[in-house]
């Protein structure tokens, strides 16, 4: 399974414990230890971007489900066709 289709299966595990699920889904995706560690552990401010990203998503935005996508401030959860998204913004575009 693709890392991203985990990481979107994995949502829960983001919110509660975010940085040893991405740890785990590296290494699942075939990641050595080092190179997640060089990712994200040696940089404090990618630690701190990646777990303030996700409280803001959550708290701030009432992100909840996966995809969730905004076009023009509008939430647009789950999966969405392409007809979906082409109605929400061509009222959006200027002629």
């Amino acid at each position: 399974m693709e890392s991203g289709h985990t990481l979107f299966k994995t949502q829960n595990d983001l919110m509660s414990a975010p940085l040893a699920t991405i740890n785990r889904i590296g290494r699942q995706a075939g990641s050595s230890e080092q190179a997640i560690k060089t990712c994200v552990d040696d940089d404090p401010s990618i630690r701190k971007k990646i777990v303030d990203d996700l409280k803001y998503a959550h708290e701030v935005l009432k992100v909840g489900s996966t995809p969730t996508f905004f076009v023009n401030g509008n939430m647009v959860k789950g999966a969405a066709s392409f007809e979906d998204f082409d109605k929400l913004i061509k009222p959006l575009l200027k002629s």
